[in-house]
């Protein structure tokens, strides 16, 4: 019976508190929440966060806006520029009108081939071999007539001789074991 007694005082006291008791926040923590989105989103979350070109909205919106009038002058001046060639070349004669379309066709031709050149020149480069200065030997034995200048090739001939040496002569390499360890 005690224990009934004393669950059941518990229960009330329990009740009491539900509904004496208000529920509240605590505000120090809504407090931080509201400071931390003012420094990440500005005012208010809704609102949208700092341009990062830093002009305003009145700026940009000019900014597009003559992007756009630009544009629409520069397709007018072709337009136009289209019109007067139109017209410059239906006010010519026909002799005059066959000679200018010689000429474009002879312009657009002469510009074909001076690109397929180029693009040639680009995807096959022309591989020479870099030229080396002759020796004093070859230019002395091209231009000797002279009987005095012959003894000397003869030697040099005779000393470039003793110098080469037959390969089947030539020792034989050793080779050296290798050891394994």
């Amino acid at each position: 019976m005690k224990k009934e007694l004393v669950s059941l005082r518990f229960f009330a006291i329990l009740v009491m508190i539900l509904f004496v008791v208000q529920v509240t926040d605590c505000d120090a923590q809504r407090n931080a929440t509201r400071r931390f989105e003012k420094e990440t989103f500005g005012k208010s979350r809704r609102s949208s966060p700092m341009r990062e070109s830093g002009e305003s909205r009145a700026a940009e919106k000019a900014i597009r806006e003559q992007a756009r009038k630009e544009a629409r002058r520069e397709k007018e001046d072709k337009k136009h520029l289209k019109e007067l060639r139109k017209q410059h070349y239906e006010i010519q004669s026909e002799e005059t009108r066959m000679r200018m379309e010689n000429n474009s066709k002879t312009t657009a031709e002469k510009y074909r081939t001076k690109s397929q050149k180029q693009q040639k020149e680009q995807t096959k480069p022309e591989l020479k071999k870099p030229e080396r200065p002759e020796t004093k030997k070859a230019t002395v034995k091209a231009g000797t007539k002279d009987p005095s200048k012959q003894q000397e090739l003869k030697q040099q001939k005779r000393k470039a001789k003793s110098k080469m040496v037959n390969p089947k002569k030539q020792p034989d390499l050793k080779q050296h074991k290798i050891k394994k360890y």
